[in-house]
Order: structure tokens, then C-alpha cells, then sequence
């Protein structure tokens, strides 16, 4: 048998829910989190080290050893590697899988390491005149440079050399050899604005909130900031970041969109006085890594990004801060499946620090953490320019003709605060021209081959497109089915709203944010100038614009199409639109100018039209949450939910039905209750075919118990290309 103390288990990127033990020579010193190259079938794949010293029943010709080490030291300290253990026995994902997520994507490959830091140069001493005249009379090229060097601080590195001259690969290697200067690796870090403009001056309630924080910096504590949105929640992080700074511990800053970190970033240099690095789905693989790398190694104090970052490898972090916690982005829904916002509180948690979350609108499941004082609220009722939110004005467009999904209200309101010199924000939900295309002889409508969806026309390219599989194809000249020529679109998308508003505003800037114009976080930058240099200007969002921006020029919100949330069978549909109304509404009126909010509907008589106009957000979800109580629905449930798609219908049902007999089977004695198997909402999509089994309980330890029995049953299983099983702990939808 194998000396136990050389069997190490490890974790594979493989979506399996087991280690595998290698065992491991004594001189490559093993500890947990580092890279080892494994042998694996006929090939080799990479490895993260778990545990050293397991015990395996295996012999000696049997167990493999390890190929080689790829790092020096762990890459992941022993609080992050804790983490990613329970983050995959909590959400019930593959351990490898969930491993190699907290990685940046570089470190995922069988390569030591790279270098994040980059060669300087600077000077040993400086010459007198004398030899610096000399040194010009016989090497010019070499005089250039140290030239340059003399009126840098910090030295120079390879661009900047290159911007003097592009040989200068061979001026400084002579000067090395005469001693006048040297060169040593340092981080290339983005320039750190000096904190030469203050902060703002707090307010009463921002500087209580700040003064009831600070003392709790040092311990677990769950802190929601709850402010209408301009109340300055930012200007709180900010100070509670400085605190935490000056105590020598770092900071992990999560926002929902790639779209917020610009012009976030140059407030948090600009105030902090440090350079700050970003982690987005926009950077290069190296860039994240160089990101993660700096902030690991403890030359930067924050990063800030969206829910990755949170994976960010620390040995210091003092604090955590959650922007907009209510937002749907942090749920990851596909990969390896988890929520950043209680991942984040588990991180907290283990390392005895304090997280703080903000929003105008906080989830239904922060709602019932306060009212089960396991998070503490601090409130922000009032702006800090001291405008109130505009109130939300209702538009009845039920017998009204829409031009462009635009009523002639609307149009008046747009005509007039753009002669204000104001700027206008109309916010529609859906990209493209128009969501459906269809024949009115036969009835044929423009479905996608692989989804139960309808494609969408997008006109500036004259193409059909399904926005779930990316399926396209031309638009038809006449109707596949009968052949006739009278095919027309309905709906609107913002790519038709754009086009009217250009003819109807000729004077005005008109500027489309949606996924199909911002491709980068500098062509955001780009498209957003108009309005960022304060011009009056119309501009069309999506989803990505009501995510705590702060553009203080918009004074009118138009809210167009919000209707279809009324009847949505998605049970979060109320919570989600309500979120989206106030978030969206409260972009206007932000300095000091008074605001505009106008929502179109076709049914302005509906209790919830009429709620968003007369109630506080509280107001607004304390019967909702009733009634999710009263049905037995989250927060006051807990769901797990079973996902199979297959290439038949028929054998994703089958697979849950012998999953649903292996629930009833480690059931005894535990309340729980089962919906399904049953196709879901959207039951092709992409090719292959859906359907779904959730199971509920009031009581999360019975769901867990039955999770830990249930789990060796579902080896048996087994995923192929035929159909494959993936399960959601909390679940977004059910």
C-alpha cells in the first residue's frame, strides 16, 4: 500500500462531484491551492491541490503520480479554497468545476504563472555635464534617453522608451555597461489620480450611517444601505473604503455591469488617491489576471467589478461592498452555478469582516434578512442635491395611437425639456427594430429553428434573430409557408425608436445603448460623450441603463412597454418591475433640476400602475411578500431545482422521473414538496429540449438534509450528449 502521507486529492475542471488522488513526491513540498500537472487518461490536465495526506484504499500500482508542480506557492490561500469547497457543497455544483472558477482564465492551463510586472529602467546616479556632453557628442541616441530619465520619478519602461525611439533595446544595454542605469520589475499599474478634490460634505444621514459603520469594521456584520437613488450611497463606500485603507486591509467592490465601471473608476481613483483595478467580462484573459495578480499581491487596495471579482484572491480583505444587491446579474446562470451576494456574505463570514449592500430597491430575500434582523438597515430618504425623485406619472395609452411604441404626450414632454436644454432618457426593454414578423395571408410568423422563440427583425442588417441561440437568417421577401408578399413586423424595439426619434428630433443627439451598440467598455465611454459633456441629447436603454448611473443632465424618463410585466407567469415579474421603474425614474432630476418620470401603460387602473405612483418602495413589496408567504414561495421557501436538456423531450421527463423517484425515496421524515417534472417555460431552446423538477421546503435544513441524501443517488445519472442534469440551489424562477 501507499504511504497515506503522499496521497494527495485533487480537484480537475471535470463536471464531476468527486476528487481524484494522485500521489505526490515529498520533495515538491504539496500545499493546498497549488497547480500541479496530472496524468489523466491518455492525456494530462491540470490540478489544484485540496488535501494532502488523504487516505485512499488503493495499491501502489494504481495510484499515479503527479507530473509536475506549476507553482511555487499556493495560488489560492486557505480562506479561498475553504470557499470553493462550500460553494460547491452548498449549490450542489462539480467541486473541480467550481475550483478552477475562482481562477483567473490563464491560470487554467498547464503554464506556470506569467509575469504581471514589467521591466524599468532608471537611474544609478546622475552624470555631470561633462560626461553627459561627451555621451552626446558620441552617442546620441543614449543621451535621449537619459535625458528622459532625468525628468522621470519612477523610471521608464518598455513603452515609453519606444516612444523615444524604436531601437532602444541597444542605447540601454551600453548604458548598463558603463553603471548609469539599472533596471527592476514593478507593477505597471493604471495612473493614480491624487485625491486633489476632496469629497463632498456628507450629509446628516450619510455621516450617521458612516459613524454607525466604522466602529463594526472589525466583525461579521451584514450592513443594507436602503437610499433613493441620488441619496449618495457611493460617497458611504467611498469613506468606509478610506477606513478600511488606512488600516491596511483591501477592498472588493462589485457592480452589476460592465457599463458602471468607468466612470466609477475615475471616482474612486480621483478620491481614493490609489490606482484601482477592474475585473469584467470586457478585459483580456491576461488583463484579469493581471488585475487579480496586483490585487493578490497586495499593490492595489480595491477592485472593483462585476460578480467574479468577488473571487478575488486576498490575503488581507477587510471589507466587502455589494452595489445594487438586488440585481439579477449577480446570479450566475449558466457554468457553475451560484449567487455573488451570498457568496460574498459566506466570505464575509469566514473571514470575520463586514460586507456592505446597496440599493434603492433591495430584493425580496434582503427584505426578509432585515425583518429577520440578520442584516442591519440604514435608511436614505432624502437626495443629497435635496430635489425630491420626480413623482411617476402614468400616461393611459389604451385608446391612444402609438407612433414608434411613443404616445404624443410623451413627444410633447420630449419636445419640451429638450428646448430646456435638458436630456431625455427613454427606456424600452428590447433590442432590434421589432420583436415579430409575420404573414397575414397564412398566419406565419418568423419562429426560430432551434428555440421556442420568435426571431427578431433587426433591420439596420436586414436580418432575422433569435437573442437566446444568436440564430439568424435574411429577412424573407415573401412568406415561406404560402408564398405571399404581404409580410409585416410588429412591436418596437430600440432599433425602430431610434430611427423615429432621429426623423422626428432632427436637432436633437440621439444615442442607442443597447448590446447591439456597446461592444466595450470604451465604446460605452464613446457613445455616452453627449451626454457625459451635458448636451442636450435623447437617450434610448435597455436593462443596461437602469443600473446606478449618474447622469446629472437627464430631467425627463420616459418608461415605454412595462405592461407585459403585469401578466407575466414568472412569479418574480411585480418585484422585478417595480425594481425597474424606480431604478429607471430615478435618473432624472439628479442636480438640482427638477424632474420628469412618465410611464406608458394600457392599464393604468391596475393596483400595482397605481401603487408605483402613490407608494414607497416598501409600500410596494410589503404585499407581495405577503402573498409569497401565503403561497409558500421564496424568501419564505427554499428551491432547488432540477434542470434536464436532452434531445428528445421524452427523455429529459424520463430522467427526472427517476429523480423524482430517488426524492421520494430519502424523503422520510422530511417536509418537502415536489413540482414536476414538467417541460419548462421555454421548453426548446437552442436545439435541445427543457424540462424542470423543483422541490420546496419552509425548512432549509430539510432541503439540505435531503440534498446530502439525494447526492450519491444522482452519480448514477450520468450526463451525455443525449442529456444532461444541472441543478439550481435558490433559483431565480421556479
Amino acid at each position: 500500500m501507499v504511504n497515506p502521507s503522499s496521497i494527495c486529492s485533487f480537484a480537475l475542471a471535470l463536471p464531476v462531484y468527486h476528487r481524484f488522488d494522485y500521489q505526490v513526491d515529498a520533495a515538491f513540498n504539496p500545499q493546498p491551492g497549488m497547480r500541479f500537472v496530472l496524468p489523466f487518461g491518455s492525456g494530462h490536465r491540470v490540478g489544484v491541490l485540496i488535501a494532502v495526506g488523504v487516505s485512499a484504499e488503493l495499491e501502489e500500482n494504481k495510484l499515479k503520480p503527479v507530473t509536475s508542480l506549476l507553482d511555487e506557492s499556493p495560488l489560492l490561500p486557505a480562506h479561498l479554497l475553504e470557499l470553493a469547497l462550500w460553494v460547491a457543497d452548498y449549490y450542489c455544483q462539480p467541486v473541480g468545476e467550481v475550483v478552477f472558477q475562482f481562477l483567473p482564465g490563464v491560470l487554467r492551463k498547464a503554464h506556470s504563472a506569467p509575469e504581471t510586472r514589467q521591466q524599468f529602467w532608471r537611474l544609478t546616479r546622475t552624470p555631470d555635464d561633462e560626461e553627459l556632453q561627451r555621451i552626446g557628442r558620441r552617442a546620441p541616441r543614449q543621451l535621449v534617453i537619459i535625458q528622459a530619465l532625468l525628468n522621470s520619478e519612477h523610471g521608464l519602461h518598455g513603452a515609453d522608451l519606444r516612444e523615444l525611439q524604436t531601437d532602444w533595446h541597444q542605447p540601454i544595454k551600453s548604458l548598463q555597461s558603463k553603471g548609469l542605469v539599472s533596471s527592476e520589475l514593478k507593477p505597471l499599474l493604471a495612473e493614480s489620480a491624487t485625491p486633489q478634490i476632496p469629497g463632498y460634505t456628507l450629509t446628516a444621514d450619510q455621516h450617521s450611517i458612516c459613524q454607525s459603520i466604522a466602529p463594526l469594521l472589525d466583525e461579521f456584520l451584514v450592513h443594507l444601505i436602503q437610499g433613493v437613488t441620488g441619496s449618495g450611497k457611493t460617497e458611504i463606500y467611498l469613506t468606509l473604503m478610506q477606513q478600511v485603507i488606512a488600516r491596511g486591509r483591501q477592498v472588493i467592490y462589485l457592480v452589476p455591469e460592465i457599463g458602471l465601471t468607468p466612470q466609477l473608476l475615475q471616482r474612486l481613483q480621483s478620491r481614493l488617491g490609489q490606482a484601482v483595478v477592474t475585473s469584467h467580462s470586457g478585459l483580456t484573459d491576461f488583463n484579469r489576471y493581471q488585475s487579480w495578480d496586483q490585487f493578490r499581491s497586495g499593490v492595489v487596495p480595491v477592485i472593483c467589478g462585476t460578480r467574479s471579482a468577488l473571487f478575488s484572491a486576498s490575503e488581507a480583505l477587510g471589507l466587502i461592498i455589494i452595489d445594487e444587491e438586488h440585481d439579477a446579474s449577480y446570479r450566475q446562470q449558466d457554468g457553475v452555478r451560484y449567487h455573488a451576494r451570498d457568496v460574498a456574505i459566506k466570505r464575509a463570514q469566514m473571514l470575520n469582516i463586514p460586507v456592505v449592500l446597496g440599493s434603492a430597491t433591495p430584493s425580496a430575500e434582503s427584505l426578509h434578512n432585515i425583518h429577520k434582523s440578520h442584516f442591519r438597515l440604514y435608511r436614505l430618504d432624502q437626495r443629497v442635491s435635496l430635489a425630491q425623485p420626480p413623482a411617476i406619472e402614468l400616461l393611459d395609452c389604451s385608446q391612444l395611437p402609438l407612433t414608434s411604441g411613443c404616445s404624443t404626450r410623451l413627444l410633447q414632454a420630449v419636445d419640451r425639456h429638450l428646448s430646456e436644454q435638458g436630456q431625455v432618457l427613454l427606456f424600452l426593454n428590447r433590442r432590434g427594430f421589432a420583436p415579430m414578423v409575420m404573414c397575414h395571408e397564412c398566419g406565419w410568423q418568423s419562429g426560430c429553428h432551434q428555440c421556442d422563440a420568435r426571431l427578431t427583425l433587426h433591420q439596420s442588417i436586414n436580418r432575422l434573430i433569435c437573442h437566446h441561440c444568436g440564430f439568424s437568417m435574411p429577412l424573407p421577401q415573401k412568406c415561406p409557408d404560402c408564398g405571399a408578399a404581404d409580410i409585416k413586423h410588429y412591436g418596437v424595439g430600440t432599433e425602430q425608436l431610434e430611427q423615429f426619434l432621429q426623423s422626428r428630433f432632427a436637432q436633437a443627439e440621439v444615442i442607442r445603448i443597447d448590446r447591439d451598440t456597446v461592444s466595450s467598455m470604451q465604446h460605452f465611454e464613446t457613445r455616452m460623450e453627449p451626454v457625459n459633456a451635458g448636451r442636450p441629447c435623447i437617450l434610448i436603454g435597455t436593462q443596461m441603463l437602469a443600473k446606478g448611473h449618474d447622469y446629472p443632465h437627464i430631467t425627463l424618463v420616459g418608461i415605454l412597454d412595462a405592461d407585459q410585466a403585469l401578466y407575466s407567469s414568472f412569479y418574480r415579474a411585480s418585484e422585478r418591475l417595480i425594481q425597474t421603474v424606480i431604478q429607471v425614474s430615478g435618473r432624472a432630476g439628479r442636480a438640482g433640476k427638477k424632474g420628469q418620470a412618465l410611464l406608458q401603460t394600457a392599464f393604468p387602473s391596475h393596483p400595482l400602475m397605481q401603487g408605483l405612483c402613490q407608494q414607497s418602495y416598501s409600500e410596494l413589496m410589503e404585499p407581495i411578500l405577503q402573498e409569497r408567504k401565503l403561497l409558500g414561495f421564496p424568501p419564505y421557501a427554499r428551491v432547488v431545482t432540477f434542470q434536464v436538456d436532452a434531445l428528445e423531450l421524452a427523455l429529459a421527463l424520463q430522467k427526472l422521473k427517476q429523480l423524482k423517484q430517488f426524492v421520494q425515496e430519502v424523503s422520510d421524515g422530511l417536509t418537502v414538496k415536489v413540482i414536476g417534472p414538467i417541460p419548462a417555460l421555454m421548453t426548446r431552446r437552442i436545439g435541445r429540449y427543457r424540462a424542470q423538477l423543483s422541490v420546496m421546503a419552509s425548512d432549509f435544513q430539510a432541503l439540505r438534509q435531503l440534498l446530502q441524501r439525494l447526492m450519491p443517488r444522482l452519480q448514477s445519472l450520468k450526463n451525455t450528449q443525449k442529456s444532461r442534469l444541472t441543478i439550481e440551489v435558490d433559483p431565480l424562477d421556479l
